[in-house]
């Protein structure tokens, strides 16, 4: 019985020896045989590290071929974090040679912990004295590596340095959004100004490398590449050396309003081709050098941008708003004319003072300027008689005008962050300030103070109208792609955005107010000597404290305009005192006279 029962057992453990066997047997196939090539690629992994090359973005020139922004060689320091090792002793060592925190330092391996072969830089750019460290202690930092990448480099540091914008490290959110296109954790990526709106022409596709490396992360040998292509080129509108000269000469007046005791904070400046929308120049001061991004700016130059109270990194050409001033009179004259309130004829009679209700609403020269034409309240940009227009037409209608010019709304520049400004209404201040409009807030608004907000890319645009008769094209800052071997891809045709519909006799006692004004106006003085004939307007915004903002835009030549120049100094004082000779300055510049005569500036208290 014993011996039965002991064959049995027995029986039963050989069947699960041979079952256990059997299945080890299976299992080892199933390894060898199935999963073997995924094994062996591991294994390959193990010992081949596979690098991402960095594709230089595209070239950027100016309208005649010149180089403004370009991809110059550079070091970077990054971690591969699967060769990454005690890391309790190398994060540290890193953040004392790199200059970054432990935690910013983990913050960027946590970003990239999904991609252990791929390196995640550390920092960019980097000096000879930081790979110089690297190297000294290269046994003691596993996983950490020395790259060779292009870096962005801005030609003219500063030029049009809000117009190109910069590149900078991209953002956890702007990673989720493009993760998909193959963006990684640490790429940099296009942050403002056309190097934001234009990132998928000129990123370029990313290479690849493969390296052996030994037991301590060492390179070998390359075993394959793939080369990176280079982004595509943009050639812009921009002239380099109008742009060049368009700062010198708006520096150059912030500075002189600055001694003459201005509070000024800065300014713009535009210029625009006016049969094309073209921008040839496009310029804002205080500005700063984009280069500071292209290895991820370092605390203290952050901390001096963003801390300046007159905001560098603002582009006071489409994102800042002032009132328009009497540049807006244009508007009010183009809509007394269109709707009948006002003829070519009428004579006014200012005294220096308008009473409407009971109050007293003052001009800028309070004698009076006497009888004037609708064309000569231009020229002498006389309050009296734009209260009067403005009280004719009423709000509403006014802001209807203002709207068919353009104001209130984007040009269509395409830049990040461009303001649309205000046009106000009746119903607008309800909506927004819950109050009712008052009659004197009209007589305000025709002058061109009060609500009405612009941009300075929006008073050239005004006059580009005027100019064109009433066609206005919208802003254009890139001509042409190409590829890079500098062949075109595509080109952009002039295109029409919006045209205000005047009949011609109506435009023509608007034109000759401009001219008027830089011939025997407000801007006399300024222009006097000029050789080219010039149609302008001058303006001075208050802002509620002592100091006043300074316009002046203009085109020329009058009788066959050319190009468009609007000019801002912020706080800079009178339109003819500041911006006036900025603006002929400009002109000089554009029409190659390079042996004018002194600009005279007209007395304070003698223009608007």
């Amino acid at each position: 019985m014993w011996d039965i029962e002991q064959s049995r057992r027995m029986g039963i453990m050989t069947g699960i020896a041979i079952g256990v066997i059997l299945l080890l047997i299976l299992r080892l196939a199933w390894l060898q045989i199935f999963q073997g090539a995924q094994y062996k690629k591991v294994a390959e992994e193990n010992r081949i590290r596979q690098m991402i090359t960095q594709a230089p973005r595209g070239t950027v020139y100016d309208r005649n071929g010149a180089v403004l922004v370009s991809s110059r060689p550079s070091f970077a320091l990054s971690i591969v974090p699967a060769e990454y090792t005690n890391r309790d002793f190398v994060t540290p060592a890193l953040a004392e040679i790199t200059g970054l925190t432990v935690e910013q330092i983990d913050q960027l391996l946590a970003a990239g912990a999904d991609m252990p072969l791929t390196p995640i830089r550390l920092r960019r750019d980097i000096e000879q004295t930081v790979i110089a460290k690297v190297e000294e202690r290269r046994g003691e930092l596993p996983g950490v590596i020395i790259e060779a990448i292009p870096v962005r480099y801005y030609v003219y540091e500063s030029l049009a340095a809000h117009t190109l914008g910069y590149v900078g490290n991209i953002s956890g959110e702007e990673y989720a959004a493009r993760k998909e296109s193959g963006y990684r954790p640490n790429d940099l990526i296009g942050k403002d100004g056309l190097e934001r709106e234009w990132e998928e022409v000129l990123r370029g596709v990313e290479g690849g490398l493969q390296v052996e490396v030994n037991a301590l992360g060492e390179e070998i040998k390359i075993l394959g590449t793939k080369p990176a292509q280079a982004g595509q080129g943009l050639v812009l509108t921009l002239d380099a050396n109008l742009q060049k000269e368009t700062e010198k000469i708006l520096n150059y007046y912030i500075e002189n309003s600055r001694q003459a005791g201005q509070p000024v904070k800065g300014g713009s400046a535009v210029v625009l081709d006016v049969k094309t929308g073209s921008i040839l120049a496009m310029a804002s001061l205080p500005d700063f050098d984009p280069n500071l991004f292209v290895g991820g700016i370092n605390a203290k130059d952050w901390n001096k941008l963003i801390s300046d109270p007159n905001n560098p990194l603002i582009n006071r050409t489409i994102k800042s708003i002032y009132p328009p001033a009497s540049v807006f009179k244009i508007i009010t004259a183009a809509a007394a004319l269109d709707m009948g309130y006002t003829t070519a004829d009428e004579v006014f009679f200012d005294q220096g003072i308008y009473v409407l209700n009971g109050w007293s609403f003052y001009g800028w020269n309070t004698k009076g300027l006497g009888k004037l034409s609708l064309a000569e309240a231009l020229a002498w940009s006389s309050d009296p008689v734009f209260y009067e227009l403005g009280h004719r037409l009423g709000a509403d209608h006014l802001a209807n005008y203002a709207l068919a010019f353009g104001l209130g709304q984007k040009t269509g520049i395409g830049l990040l962050g461009e303001q649309t400004g205000v046009v106000p209404t009746q119903s607008w201040k309800l909506a927004h300030i819950g109050e009712e409009w008052y009659p004197g807030e009209t007589l305000i608004a025709a002058i061109g103070q009060g609500y009405y907000l612009v941009t300075p890319l929006q008073q050239a645009l005004v006059l580009m109208a005027v100019a064109n008769g009433g066609i206005i094209y919208r802003p254009m800052l890139v001509d042409k792609i190409i590829t890079t071997e500098g062949v075109l891809k595509s080109d952009f045709a002039p295109e029409v955005m919006r045209t205000v519909y005047l009949k011609p006799e109506h435009w023509d006692v608007i034109r000759q107010g401009l001219v008027a004004v830089t011939t025997n106006g407000t801007g006399a003085t300024v222009f006097s000597g000029f050789p080219h004939k010039v149609a302008g307007k001058s303006g001075s915004a208050e802002t509620g404290r002592e100091a006043t903002h300074s316009w002046f835009a203009a085109y020329a030549p009058a009788d066959n305009p050319a190009v468009v120049v609007s000019v801002l100094v912020d706080e800079g004082g009178e339109g003819s005192a500041a911006a006036a000779p900025a603006v002929r300055r400009i002109f000089e510049a554009y029409f190659g006279i390079y042996n004018s005569q002194p600009v005279k500036i007209p007395s304070k208290g003698t223009t608007d």
